[in-house]
């Protein structure tokens, strides 16, 4: 195998893909936030003239009276919108396979038989991704502990030292989660380009990981990065808009700050999922 996959899907295949995951995101960030919204619209604070602005004001003394009186709508709207996030989590994995079998098959089939395909992968894909929460949540666990041992093992050095090793060893927890997600997406991978099951997808991603585990650690790093510098790079585009006049005009570029954000991950990841893709049409078991 070379260190990259060479053979790329079209341009229009890829935008079409980016299209359709960039549509899902932006539905479910719209369904996840509306409990919120709708529980701070009923808290009466939001409805002058002014509508949402002086929660946005210094000092945020009107968004603290507004989490004092309306802490139970907001907590029952929190547990509503952490249902709904869990939900599209799943239910996005039909646009996911729908992407992909876009960028597998690239013909010019409707885009109903692209999400019936999409829901026939849907059982493996969540199979899959069950088996990939619980692997991460064991390395966030594991560098959880070992960070917690170096910190008690050297007690007594230098502080800055022992603040910064749970830090550090979080960190490295994060990125062994990254590249097991990069795993994930081989094997989801190798069930849409060879039709098997989730088990012997998950056995196809490894064997590619381990005869070319560059193209797979390194070839998901771009887009994990570039979507972390996206959010980053948003956040603080956010944080320098003014919220607190009571002018339409800042709350639409938020949201076209937020797209764009989305718009970037998302297209960093269908590069990503099409170099996965290649990566498992190059299996062994590819030619069998």
């Amino acid at each position: 195998m070379s260190a990259w996959p060479s053979q790329r899907a079209p341009w229009t295949a890829r935008a079409v893909a980016v299209v359709l995951l960039w549509i899902a995101r932006t539905l479910a960030s719209l369904l996840v936030a509306c409990p919120l919204v709708f529980a701070i619209v009923g808290s009466g604070l939001v409805g002058s003239p002014e509508r949402d602005a002086p929660l946005f004001r210094p000092g945020a003394l009107v968004l603290l009276e507004l989490v004092r009186t309306g802490a139970p709508l907001l907590g029952a709207a929190l547990r509503v919108s952490l249902v709904l996030f869990a939900l599209c989590a799943v239910l996005g994995l039909v646009p996911l396979g729908a992407a992909l079998d876009l960028l597998q098959r690239q013909t010019t089939d409707a885009v109903g038989s692209r999400f019936e395909r999409g829901f026939r992968l849907f059982p493996r894909f969540l199979g899959l991704s069950a088996l990939t929460l619980l692997a991460q949540a064991a390395l966030l666990l594991a560098a959880s502990l070992l960070g917690t041992a170096l910190s008690s093992g050297l007690h007594g050095r230098d502080e800055r030292l022992l603040s910064l090793l749970p830090v550090a060893s979080f960190g490295i927890g994060l990125l062994c989660c990254a590249w097991v997600g990069a795993v994930l997406d081989i094997a989801r991978s190798s069930v849409v380009q060879h039709d098997v099951g989730a088990r012997a997808a998950l056995f196809e991603a490894l064997t590619i990981l381990r005869a070319d585990p560059v193209a797979v650690l390194v070839g998901s790093y771009p887009s994990v990065a570039g979507s972390a510098f996206a959010w980053l790079a948003s956040a603080w585009v956010l944080a320098k808009i003014n919220l607190a006049t009571p002018v339409t005009r800042g709350v639409a570029l938020a949201f076209v700050v937020h797209q764009l954000a989305i718009l970037l991950s998302v297209a960093l990841r269908v590069r990503w999922l099409d170099g996965a893709l290649t990566l498992a049409a190059r299996a062994p078991s590819a030619g069998d």
